[in-house]
């Protein structure tokens, strides 16, 4: 019987991230990236109803050849976990189950629903044509700033946590207040704790729309304690974020180097094994003038020989 785990590795070379890139991969990758923005284009120009009338046969062949390579990509997926490189997925049922359940399966299972639904006669028109513009969250997989955000909101949780704890609080309390102040002067507009909630937010985040504003003293007073503390806790977040913005993007070039100078221990540079460094580099998210910088740094910490096989390395490191 004719083995498929050779073709299944390939084809998990092909959609494994955390594989070196080659020019198939990178290929596979651009072409699923631009089928997606020209299907979300689609999406959205199918709300004219001049261009949805006037172009339908073409609109339907784009969400029919997408839903079918977003299809495709999906199974694909889901059928080589088992050989992805980081050894999560190993067991044939239980990791190709765990898989599926990942956030960006559950995406890209997500992209493909709407064709599911409709192929069964079900739901609402409108609202599968909304959900297909969720396939624009498939972009996450194939940006690095995503995944670099993903990682400053996992380390950062418990941080984050607490931050909209004391929203939330804040929230509820000023409300809760400006009700109690507010309801016998404006009954029309601070009618509840939940409608004042809405005010609440508005001054939370100083956007201020003007619909709901207090005419007491003490209401002005409340107000501009809770436009203060809005201000001072939306700054904490930010400021908690940029910390850990940056201390990723320094993780990533430790990384980096740590891949660098792995490769120069086993031997010289090749012009491929830069070639591969600068594709891992771009997965992390290290800019290419960084990237260049970085090798040239390491590679200048290494002797003109190797210390293995003797070979006179180049201006760079690299064999000649």
């Amino acid at each position: 019987m004719l083995s498929l785990v050779p073709l299944r590795r390939r084809v998990n070379a092909l959609l494994d991230h955390n594989v070196p890139p080659s020019p198939a991969s990178r290929a596979v990758g651009g072409f699923i990236v631009i089928l997606i923005v020209i299907n979300v284009a689609s999406v959205i120009l199918e709300s004219v109803e001049p261009i949805r009338l006037g172009y339908r046969p073409i609109l339907w062949w784009i969400e029919q050849i997408a839903t079918a390579v977003f299809t495709v990509e999906y199974l694909l997926r889901v059928w080589t976990a088992v050989d992805r490189v980081t050894g999560r997925f190993r067991h044939p049922l239980w990791g190709r189950i765990a898989y599926a359940t990942q956030f960006f399966s559950v995406i890209d299972l997500i992209a493909i629903l709407p064709a599911i639904i409709g192929l069964f006669g079900a739901g609402d028109l409108r609202v599968l044509r909304l959900m297909r513009l969720l396939r624009m969250l498939k972009l996450s997989r194939h940006s690095t700033t995503f995944s670099l955000l993903w990682a400053v909101f996992r380390e950062e949780a418990s941080a984050i946590g607490a931050i909209l704890f004391i929203l939330v609080l804040t929230l509820i309390m000023s409300a809760s207040l400006l009700f109690l102040i507010e309801n016998e002067a404006q009954p029309a507009v601070f009618s509840s704790i939940p409608a004042a909630m809405w005010w609440a937010i508005e001054t939370l985040t100083t956007v201020g729309y003007g619909d709901m504003v207090p005419v007491t003293p003490l209401g002005k007073i409340v107000g501009g304690f809770v436009s203060v503390i809005g201000i001072g806790t939306l700054a904490l977040f930010s400021g908690v974020l940029t910390v850990s913005f940056m201390d990723q993007l320094r993780l990533r070039r430790e990384q980096l180097r740590h891949l660098v100078d792995a490769g120069l221990a086993t031997g010289p540079m090749t012009a491929a094994d830069k070639r591969t460094l600068e594709g891992m580099a771009r997965r992390l998210g290290v800019p290419p003038s960084e990237t260049e910088e970085i090798i040239e740094e390491e590679l200048q910490g290494h002797s003109e020989t190797c210390p293995h096989c003797g070979q006179r390395l180049g201006q760079r490191g690299i064999v000649l």
